[in-house]
């Protein structure tokens, strides 16, 4: 009986880390394309002769690859990956100022669930 008590536990601890993968994977996609858009009004503002910021989408590219990196090290350490989901979210800030609060928002919620070992309910256990 307690076997199953602690496999039930488990599973919910992955079942939880599971769903910060998907939410941090939606902010790492909506970050790259934000990271793209701002890109791309800088570049037709340099066009235009406003704008003179031209190395923001590379730093942005590697705040996504980060992103990316803790939304898969979810499942596998749980630690790295909160830690990688975090400094992505703060890091984004950085990169495209307030737009960045659109996707940071789901990369510190994927890294409080991740970081977090609460146990979860799962339907149609005991």
């Amino acid at each position: 009986m307690a076997q199953a008590n602690e496999d039930t536990g488990k599973l919910g601890r992955f079942t939880m880390r599971t769903i910060a993968m998907i939410v941090g994977l939606i902010g790492t996609a909506l970050a790259l394309i934000i990271d793209i858009l701002y890109s791309l009004v800088h570049v037709l503002g340099r066009v235009a002769g406003m704008s003179d910021d031209t190395t923001h989408f590379f730093y942005g590219l590697i705040v996504v690859l980060v992103a990316l990196g803790g939304s898969f090290l979810t499942v596998i350490s749980p630690i790295v990956a909160s830690i990688m989901l975090l400094a992505a979210g703060i890091a984004f800030f950085f990169i495209v100022g307030w737009w960045a609060i659109i996707a940071s928002v789901f990369l510190f919620v994927a890294a409080l669930l991740t970081f977090s070992n609460r146990r979860v309910n799962i339907p149609g256990t005991a």
